[in-house]
């Protein structure tokens, strides 16, 4: 009786020894969570290489070829053409050109032109909405010269400006404010300026 307590025993603690090495076996360790807390995902199959993204390079826009208008011999304005680098802002471009004056090439071509526009002068804005183009200039546009140079200067600007299809008008601003009474002469712009109010300057085309 007491031999087979033993075997028995023996058994039970075989068994007990056989779960303990069950137990301690080594499963496998779960994978660590990415740096961002989330638990890594393996793709499904082989990832396609991303294609480089293309850059666009805007095409270069084409020279324009612009009339400026200039005093001729003190008597009429002259409009002589003038070729621009391209440009979206086509009246902003030709207004800068026709403030910085007449070229030395120009001036030998044609020598009686010369510019009303007073010297330090700057364009500060130009819009053109509904036909009307309104341009503002600092405060040296509207200072010195006497009646024909101050009509001269205006001229100069409602010459350039209509000869584009969408200006049917002008109006002059000084530095943001509308110039209903215009320089020390007093000129009154109190409508929109056209060819028609300068026609007595007699505009030619070179």
């Amino acid at each position: 009786m007491r031999h087979t307590r033993y075997i028995a025993l023996a058994v039970a603690m075989t068994m007990l020894f056989a779960l303990a090495a069950m137990s301690g076996c080594t499963k496998d360790e779960p994978e660590p969570p990415a740096a961002n807390g989330e638990t890594p995902v393996e793709p499904d199959g082989e990832t396609e290489p991303l294609e480089p993204t293309e850059t666009v390079t805007p095409e270069p826009q084409d020279d324009m070829e612009v009339t400026l208008y200039w005093v001729s011999a003190g008597e009429n304005a002259l409009g002589v053409k003038r070729t621009l680098p391209g440009t979206d802002a086509v009246a902003k471009a030709t207004l800068e050109a026709l403030i910085a004056g007449p070229t030395d090439a120009e001036k030998t071509t044609w020598p009686a032109i010369s510019s009303a526009i007073p010297e330090g002068t700057r364009l500060l804005g130009v819009t053109i909405d509904g036909g009307i183009a309104k341009v503002d200039f600092s405060e040296e546009f509207e200072s010195g010269g006497g009646t024909f140079s101050v009509t001269s200067r205006l001229a100069q600007v409602v010459y350039t400006l209509e000869q584009f299809p969408t200006v049917d008008g002008v109006e002059f601003y000084i530095e943001g404010t509308r110039a209903v009474e215009f320089s020390s002469e007093g000129l009154i712009l109190d409508k929109p300026q056209t060819l028609d109010d300068y026609d007595e300057l007699l505009p030619i085309d070179a």
